[in-house]
Parts: structure tokens; C-alpha cells; sequence
């Protein structure tokens, strides 16, 4: 069974389950895989947004939340002066306002109030995200706007400068998962008096997968179709080299085979050593061999938990509840 991932750089115009979905078929139709096999991504791009996408194949699919629930940093263009109903490029124009004489010094003094102070941000209509069991696009495509609660969000660099001879900015930001860049474009206008959307919007990084190091899809898509071997796809990353952004601890031969048979003395032993320093209590960590093979992955089940608890284990190893 093929496990690992592959570093997409997503191009526009398609959405993020429509790679997965190539990739699927061609994966199945070219042996790599077998039909019924798992895959799925690592956090959504918006269908006109490109960038670094992660796909994950086999047992990688079960470090999809950590990929989803990390820091990501993305670089684009923002359009001042106009606002759309849905944030960017897509929508149609909604509001116009003049564009103000700032300069790149008093630009970059409104970004850096996202990052020196708290941020609460408001999702925006046109997103996936439900409220009262609808998606907040449905309401939206029906006319209909609803009340949304202030998200507060982490946002840890911004950085903007003007375009010369155009009334737009190009930004870099940092920020962590579940934000809306482009309420951050039209929150960063509000600041300046006006209004904006996003023009452009290309994800650089997703955790510890740099667009530099991600390939284009047809470049992949021709490799499976011509059934190269898959070490010879540089876009694919062994279950070996996934998640590297989380932290690690390492096990011995004994606990993880402990591990593996559910025994909870096991379990909760690797829980205390790695949380011995109170301070060291991240949302996830992986417990690997010293050869690096991932045995089992943790995740903290609410902030308020002051331990760690399994959620999976990799490598054959079978779900445990505890």
C-alpha cells in the first residue's frame, strides 16, 4: 500500500478536492494503488487560489488535521478601492471607495496592528464554514446574510507594499489555520478608510511544505500516466518524511510494540515522558523509531486538557480508543 504524500502546487481554476480526485483516478488506473485506497488533502485553497497543497495517500491520510490545523503563510496581490461579495476576483463589486495617498511606511503601520494586537476576524459569508447546520455560501448564494461570531486569529507576519502606477498592494502574511486572508485584505482597507479585495492569492507554505519544493500538477500527472517509478516522482514524500513540522518522540522497539497491542500502561507511559515539562503540551506530537518509522500519532483533545491522548497509530496499526 502506497503511503506518503505529494506536494502540489494547485494551479487556478481547479479546487482542491478536483486534484485530489486526478490524482485518485490516476493512481488506481496506472497500479500505483488499489481501488478503495484512502487520500485526501491537507486544507483547502479557494478555487482561483494557487500554491503549495498537500495531498496525502494511504495511512498519511490519518495526519490530515495536522496539516489542516497549521500555521500557513501566503503572498498575493490586494485590489484597493473595491469591495466583492466574496472577498476577491470572483465576486461582483459591491462597494467603491477612494483609494487613499498612503505610502508603504503608513501601509505597513495598519499591518502591524494584525500582528501586535489581538485580531478578531469575522468569517465571510462566501465560505464553507456552517452555521445552524448550513454553509455560510449556501445563505449567501440565496441572498441571505446571517450573524457571525469574531474568530479571535493569530496572525504572526504581515508585511505590504504598493504597487507603482496601480492602486494595489502586494502582501506577504503568516497565520494560522482556519484564516480568511481575504477578510484580512478588506479589514486591512477598513483601517485605511476604504475598501478591497483580494486579486491574487498564492499559498508559499502549509506546515513544513514550501511551495519551492512543490511541483506542478500535469508535471505529475504526466509521471503516473507514463507509470514511473514513485521514487522518481519528486513530489511524492514517503510516510518516512511526512509531518516533519510536528514535534517528535522517539520510542523504543518495546513501547511501541506495546503501543500496537493497546496496552494503556504503554500509552499513557509515552504520554508522561513526553509531557514531563508541563509547558511541552502541543495540540500534536508523533511518536517515531529511532529509525524515524512513525508508530503513533497524539493529539491533545481540547486546550483545557492538561494531557495527551492517541488518536491514531500508523504503519498497520489498529485505531485505539483507549
Amino acid at each position: 500500500m502506497l503511503s506518503g504524500a505529494f506536494w502540489i502546487n494547485k494551479p487556478a481554476e481547479l479546487t482542491s478536492s478536483d486534484v485530489v480526485v486526478r490524482l485518485k483516478i490516476a493512481l488506481t488506473r496506472n497500479g500505483y494503488c488499489e481501488k478503495g485506497f484512502k487520500i485526501g488533502h491537507g486544507g483547502t485553497l479557494d478555487p482561483f487560489a494557487t500554491g503549495a497543497l498537500v495531498v496525502l495517500v494511504g495511512e498519511a491520510t490519518k495526519l490530515a488535521d495536522t496539516y489542516l490545523h497549521s500555521v500557513k503563510a501566503y503572498s498575493g496581490m490586494i485590489a484597493v478601492g473595491n469591495r466583492t461579495n466574496t472577498g476577491d476576483l470572483t465576486g461582483e463589486v459591491v462597494e467603491t471607495l477612494a483609494v487613499p495617498s498612503l505610502n508603504d511606511e503608513q501601509w505597513q503601520v495598519l499591518a502591524d496592528q494584525f500582528v501586535a494586537e489581538d485580531y478578531w476576524q469575522t468569517p465571510p459569508m462566501y465560505s464553507a464554514k456552517k452555521q445552524d447546520g448550513r454553509t455560510l455560501h449556501s445563505l449567501a448564494r440565496q441572498g441571505i446574510e446571517v450573524e457571525r461570531k469574531a474568530i479571535l486569529k493569530k496572525i504572526s507576519e504581515f508585511t505590504v507594499q504598493k504597487t507603482p502606477l496601480t492602486s494595489e498592494l502586494s502582501f506577504h502574511v503568516r497565520c494560522e489555520s482556519g484564516t480568511y486572508v481575504r477578510v484580512i485584505a478588506e479589514d486591512l482597507a477598513k483601517k485605511a478608510g476604504t475598501a478591497a479585495h483580494l486579486r491574487t492569492l498564492i499559498r508559499t507554505d502549509s506546515s513544513d511544505v514550501s511551495l519551492t519544493k512543490c511541483s506542478d500538477l500535469e508535471t505529475v500527472m504526466k509521471l503516473l500516466e507514463e507509470k514511473a517509478p514513485i521514487e522518481n516522482i519528486s513530489a511524492f514524500h514517503p510516510l518516512l518524511d511526512v509531518a516533519t513540522h510536528l514535534q517528535t518522540l522517539t520510542v523504543t522497539e518495546i513501547e511501541a510494540t506495546a503501543m500496537l497491542q493497546g496496552q494503556p500502561h504503554a500509552v499513557y507511559s509515552v504520554i508522561e515522558k513526553f509531557v514531563s515539562d508541563t509547558r511541552n503540551n502541543p495540540r500534536y506530537f508523533i511518536a517515531r523509531l529511532a529509525s524515524g518509522t512513525p508508530v503513533a500519532l497524539f493529539e491533545r483533545l481540547s486546550e483545557a486538557d492538561s494531557h495527551l491522548k492517541p488518536t491514531y497509530r500508523l504503519q498497520r496499526i489498529i485505531l485505539w480508543h483507549g
